[in-house]
């Protein structure tokens, strides 16, 4: 992964309680994928370069494809 991306962030208790509110309120999102939104909202990411299209219309969230 550390070949891959420039930087890993850490995630802690309160990135997993959002993951999960964000899972209870998008039922369409994995856990995995709402834990990367998580992150970003908590280091206000607001770009994801990814082919997913489970990231469209996350508010705040643009996709790069």
């Amino acid at each position: 992964m550390l070949g891959v991306v420039d930087q890993v962030l850490p995630g802690e208790r309160v990135v997993a309680e959002r993951a999960k509110e964000i899972v209870l309120g998008h039922r369409h999102m994995s856990a995995r994928d709402a834990l990367h939104l998580a992150v970003m909202e908590q280091h206000s990411i607001e770009q994801i370069p990814t082919f997913d299209a489970s990231f469209d219309g996350f508010p705040g969230i643009t996709r790069l494809s």
